[in-house]
């Protein structure tokens, strides 16, 4: 069977095998495109994970440093509470005496 186009014959298997030749290279080209992409999302992966694991260590040096501020501050309270205390004796002791 052959259809008349414009002064052209053509016969449908021969449209058929262009369509299927179109088809296959844009399939290849896909299929290439897809292993790019699965490359690249390894890569995004790893790079995510590394992140994720920098990020963990920043946050556990930042815990460390607040709790050791924290504890400096409790020292520094106690230490405030105890001077104030042996201020108000030294205070009570001299109105005592004038």
């Amino acid at each position: 069977m052959t259809i008349k186009n414009e002064n052209e014959v053509q016969s449908l298997n021969d449209e058929f095998n262009l369509t299927y030749y179109k088809l296959y290279h844009t399939l290849e080209s896909l299929y290439d495109e897809f292993k790019k992409l699965g490359s690249r999302y390894s890569t995004l992966k790893k790079n995510y994970t590394y992140l994720l694991v920098e990020k963990k260590k920043s946050l556990e040096k930042k815990a460390c440093i607040v709790i050791d501020d924290n504890h400096k501050l409790i020292q520094l309270e106690s230490e405030n509470k105890s001077l104030k205390e042996k201020v108000e004796k030294l205070t009570t002791t001299l109105t005592k005496f004038t």
